[in-house]
């Protein structure tokens, strides 16, 4: 039973549909004085969370078990991802969940952890390759689990789209109600939200893999996405009038107009979470050009001895 649990939770992870993601408690409200007290349990999400930590230092322990593995991931890769998993807890289980039911400010604080800091802190742990070795040799050989986690990936266009399809799509007043509504529904979009992040950060970032974008490629790539994200965040924060009618009744106990709640919410989304998609792509592009010196540097000396 147990191997076959590690196998469906690879399985899940290897496909973006990582189940920690897909727990929220809808419907529950709660008043401002209560907020230090809800704090969620979800037993789901706690043993989601779990396995994937015990998971992946199962697999980091039989990767370094390699040569040259240490030099490939380490103690910085394996500090992302585990906090990763702490931001994903921080996001699901604790009282900004369910603040997140009543204000619309702290729901984009919510989506914006998981998309722009939980989700590249995942991809930089390299989990699938990881959680690959955490395999017994025979099944990673059969499923093919190290292709999947060195080439296996979509094209960048598909990607970039798909990313720009999520994040606006489930900001449409019928989607974003739905989720406030409904518990599946509001799984699917936390669920959704993490597996194209992953997707989108991945070709840019993932340390392992052969399908990594350059630098002068995915720079463009991160710009682009920051300019519509941008544009979103924008649209919310000077609309005229609120998008959601579901809040209209719950801003006032925390201080806040819904018109004001929701600019809150498109402000948070279009100066600090916008923001991380430059200053990842200006890191990445630096650090192109300085090995890029420092190749040809190197060149130029062995052409001289």
């Amino acid at each position: 039973m147990c191997r076959y649990g590690v196998l469906w939770s690879i399985a899940t992870t290897l496909v973006m549909g990582w189940p920690a993601l897909a727990r929220a408690d809808v419907g529950v409200r709660v008043a401002p004085g209560e907020l230090g007290t809800a704090w969620s349990f979800d037993p789901l999400v706690l043993f989601s969370l779990t396995l994937a930590g015990w998971l992946y230092s199962r697999g980091l322990a039989q990767l370094r078990a390699r040569t040259g593995a240490v030099r490939t991931v380490g103690p910085v890769h394996a500090a992302c991802y585990y906090a990763s998993l702490g931001l994903i807890a921080l996001a699901l289980l604790s009282p900004l969940d369910a603040l997140s039911q009543e204000l619309s400010a702290a729901h984009m604080v919510q989506h914006m952890l998981l998309i722009v800091v939980a989700a590249p802190l995942f991809v930089l742990g390299s989990p699938a390759l990881i959680f690959a070795y955490a395999m017994p040799p025979l099944w990673r050989q059969l499923l093919g689990l190290q292709w999947l986690a060195h080439k296996a990936t979509w094209h960048p266009l598909v990607v970039w789209c798909l990313f720009a399809a999520t994040l606006w799509g489930w900001h449409h007043p019928l989607l974003y109600q739905a989720a406030l509504r409904d518990p599946l529904v509001h799984d699917a979009q936390h669920l959704s939200f993490f597996v194209a992040a992953f997707l989108f950060w991945r070709i840019v970032l993932d340390p392992l893999s052969r399908r990594r974008l350059h630098a002068p490629v995915a720079t463009p790539y991160l710009f682009a996405t920051s300019l519509h994200a941008s544009a979103l965040g924008i649209f919310l924060t000077l609309a005229t009038a609120p998008w959601y009618a579901d809040y209209l009744e719950r801003t006032a106990a925390f201080g806040f107009t819904p018109l004001a709640d929701q600019q809150l919410a498109g402000l948070i989304m279009w100066v600090p979470a916008c923001l991380i998609y430059p200053l990842i792509a200006m890191a990445l592009l630096v650090r192109w050009l300085a090995d890029s010196l420092e190749d040809a540097t190197s060149s130029r000396e062995g052409c001289l001895s």
